[in-house]
C-alpha cells in the first residue's frame, strides 16, 4: 500500500521527467551525431555522447529535486499528514519508503536516458563502448546521490510544496559555486557526475580507473543526510 502510495504521489513528475529527460537527451546525440562528416574521426562521436551525458546531470539534478519535494512536511501543508500518520505504520517506514522509491526512480532517471544516448549513438554515429558508457553511469549514479540527499533532507525540513525543492535546488548551486575554487575543486559534486576530472581532452575518453572510494565516499555523505532526514521526521511535530 505505501509503495502504491509512493507511485500515485509521484507518477506524474516521474513520468514527464523520465520521457521529457530521455527526448531531450537522444536529441542532443542524434543532433550532433548528425552534424558529422563522412571523414569525421570517431572521436567526435565520443565528445557528442559526453556533452549528451553533461546534459543529462543538469536534467537529472533538477528532476530529482522535484521528485523528492514530497513527503509529510508537504501533506501537512495541504492538510493530508493527518490521513498519512494515522496508518499502522511508523514514521521511518513511511520514511523508509519514500527514500527507496525516490532511489529507484531516480536510478532510472540516469540508465534510461544513457541507454537511449546509447543506442541512438550506436545507430547514428560510430561508439559503442559500453565501459565508457557504464563509466559515465557510475559517476552520475555515485555523485549525484549527494544531491539526492540533499532534497531529502531539505523537504524533510521545510515545509510548502515549492519552497523546498528550491530550497535545495539553491543549495545545489552553492555547493557548485563554493567547491569550485582551490582547493575544494576536487571535491566538487557538479565536477564529478559530469567526469571532468576524468575527461581526456586528447580522446575525448573519460581516461583513469574508476574512482570507487569516492564513490564510496558520496554514498557515506548521502547515507548520512537520509539517516538525518529520517530523524527529523520522527522528532516533528504534525
Amino acid at each position: 500500500m505505501l509503495w502504491y502510495k509512493a507511485w500515485l504521489e509521484t507518477r506524474g513528475r516521474f513520468l514527464i521527467a523520465l520521457f521529457g529527460i530521455t527526448a531531450f537527451c537522444a536529441y542532443s546525440v542524434f543532433h550532433g551525431d548528425k552534424e558529422a562528416l563522412s571523414d569525421t574521426r570517431i572521436e567526435y562521436y565520443y565528445h557528442v555522447l559526453h556533452s549528451g551525458h553533461k546534459l543529462l546531470t543538469i536534467l537529472w539534478v533538477v528532476a530529482v529535486n522535484l521528485l523528492m519535494m514530497g513527503g509529510l512536511l508537504r501533506e501537512k501543508s495541504v492538510g493530508a499528514s493527518a490521513y498519512t500518520l494515522a496508518l499502522p505504520v511508523s514514521r521511518a517506514r513511511l520514511m523508509g519508503v519514500r527514500v527507496s522509491f525516490g532511489f529507484i526512480q531516480a536510478i532510472s532517471l540516469v540508465i534510461v536516458p544513457w541507454c537511449a544516448m546509447f543506442l541512438v549513438s550506436s545507430i547514428f554515429g560510430k561508439t559503442h563502448s559500453v565501459p565508457q558508457a557504464l563509466f559515465h553511469i557510475i559517476l552520475l549514479t555515485g555523485g549525484g546521490m549527494v544531491f539526492f540527499a540533499i532534497a531529502l533532507l531539505t523537504s524533510s525540513l521545510v515545509e510548502g510544496e515549492y519552497t523546498a525543492p528550491c530550497v535545495s535546488f539553491g543549495i545545489a548551486i552553492a555547493l557548485g559555486i563554493i567547491f569550485n575554487a582551490e582547493p575544494l575543486r576536487a571535491y566538487n559534486p557538479w565536477a564529478f557526475i559530469s567526469g571532468s576530472y576524468f575527461y581526456n581532452r586528447q580522446s575525448f575518453l573519460l581516461a583513469g580507473p574508476i574512482p570507487w572510494m569516492q564513490v564510496m565516499a558520496y554514498f557515506l555523505f548521502a547515507a548520512i543526510l537520509t539517516f538525518i532526514s529520517i530523524k527529523a521526521v520522527q522528532k516533528h511535530e504534525f
